[in-house]
């Protein structure tokens, strides 16, 4: 088995900052490579520490805490590096080291959390007293540490960086590839304001825009969709941590009644809350409920009531829908039918009466997508009347040309050919940015099922935006 290789520092630099323990990206093996780590460094427990003295020892008690999440790590492994010395941090990231040598000793810390962030646990020098306790506190570096250290790899001499996570300002749900744009001072006749950097969020929404200048305004504000932006100032210089948020959603409406089994009559009085959430309430006379303001996205429902069997129900609602259910209680824990669905207001094709389906389901997808190698060429095979799709240079958010896909639905003779009648693009029921780039990138064997909205038809579903057609794409 292959380990990391570790350098430590000269013991006559013990006070200084020592070399980043390479760690792998930990699973469900961590503790394994862990402890074979521990192993190495502690060289079998045959010396003692950088300063350790002959015949005593002491006690070690102490904290293991994450910095970036403001809370203890359980389950940090904490070692006595040169020694035998090793104990698992429990629930509340607290520690107890016995029986370590006493002097000067060195402790450091593994945890799976390291990997993620793809950094080592710092080092802390503690002296340790014959028969006495002493104390330590172990951390991983902050978020703001970790953004400077980052920035510190990347080129440029701004004195200023900036980095956190964007997520949808209903839901909560981190936002891959948004657009995070860093703006400075207005310039030119039309005083715009110039772009000074700009970055796309990682899959867990993550962003950092690295040395930026502090001597001028300096607003930071991110992109996605049809969302509305919401500009953020910065106002200091040094690295800071600034989570955005846009609101890409809308919420969901949920009502209903809560019926007996057996006999169809209402139960008023029962209890009913959606799990993980605040949203919870007591049905009326009428056995009614309702809840407002429901992030979109897969809801669990708890109904109970003294005299039945406490039900569980699962939910998924999409944005801006509106909900009528039906729940049934039995007296005692049989088998029931799933909750009942009596109302559902929804943009979405799929249950808008007297439509017809064009595009490609998920067994046509599954039929074909080993010969295609882009998501135009999937999108051709749905071979939809009307329909055009051309690859092409198009202007981007700044003016500048660049290749992208168009799509159209409509197209009236004598339309500028460099123009493109871009449709609506949803993924998974949300707006797309730069659709047009984005579906460049998109890789087909990510595609569960595609379908294409007539103009007439998405008008009346999307308003404005679908007056081009709207194109729903669900992925795997």
């Amino acid at each position: 088995m292959l380990l990391p290789i570790l350098r430590l520092p000269a013991s006559s630099r013990l006070r200084r900052p020592v070399a980043r323990i390479a760690l792998p990206a930990f699973g469900s093996r961590w503790r394994a490579v862990a402890a074979a780590m521990v192993a190495v460094l502690l060289g079998g427990g045959g010396a003692g520490g950088a300063g350790a003295q002959d015949g005593g020892s002491g006690t070690v008690v102490g904290l293991v805490f994450d910095s970036t999440a403001s809370a203890p790590l359980a389950g940090a492994r904490v070692a006595v590096m040169g020694t035998s010395v090793v104990v698992d941090a429990d629930e509340s990231g607290q520690f107890r080291l016995d029986e370590v040598p006493a002097g000067t000793q060195t402790l450091i810390f593994f945890h799976e959390r390291l990997g993620a962030l793809g950094v080592g646990g710092t080092p802390l020098e503690i002296l340790v007293r014959d028969g006495a306790v002493s104390e330590a506190y172990l951390s991983v570096p902050s978020r703001a540490t970790l953004l400077a250290g980052w920035c510190s790899a990347e080129a440029g001499e701004g004195d200023t960086s900036v980095g956190g996570i964007v997520t949808d300002a209903v839901t909560g749900v981190p936002l891959p590839r948004a657009r995070v744009i860093a703006f400075g001072e207005a310039t030119g006749l039309l005083q715009r304001r110039r772009v000074l950097r700009e970055a796309r969020t990682g899959n867990n929404g993550e962003y950092r825009l690295c040395h930026l200048d502090s001597s001028q305004p300096l607003e930071v504000v991110v992109a996605f969709g049809n969302g509305e932006p919401v500009p953020l100032e910065i106002t200091r210089a040094g690295p800071q941590i600034a989570d955005l948020s846009i609101r890409i959603s809308d919420p969901v409406t949920i009502t209903g009644s809560v019926l007996d089994h057996a006999t169809g009559s209402p139960i008023p009085g029962a209890h009913v809350r959606l799990i993980g959430s605040s949203h919870a309430e007591f049905a009326d006379s009428l056995g009614r409920f309702g809840f407002a303001g429901v992030p979109p996205g897969r809801q669990i429902i708890e109904t109970s009531v003294i005299g039945y069997a406490t039900r569980l129900d699962s939910l998924t609602a999409f944005s801006n829908e509106a909900l009528g259910i039906e729940i049934r209680l039995a007296t005692e824990a049989i088998a029931l039918a799933p909750l009942v669905v009596t109302g559902r207001r929804s943009p979405y094709m799929f249950s808008t009466v007297g439509t017809r389906f064009r595009g490609l389901t998920e067994a046509r997808v599954d039929s074909i997508i080993h010969r295609v190698t882009s998501f135009p060429a999937l999108a051709r095979e749905a071979r939809v009347p009307g329909v055009q799709i051309r690859e092409t240079m198009i202007p981007n958010a700044f003016g500048d040309p660049q290749w992208g896909v168009c799509i159209e639905m409509q197209r009236g003779r004598g339309v500028d050919p460099n123009t493109c009648n871009m449709v609506e693009v949803r993924i998974n029921d949300g707006p797309v940015p730069e659709a047009s780039f984005f579906l460049m990138e998109l890789n087909p064997q990510d595609v569960r099922r595609i379908q294409f909205i007539a103009p007439m038809d998405a008008g009346l579903l999307y308003g404005d935006r679908g007056a081009n057609g709207v194109l729903l794409i669900y992925t795997r």
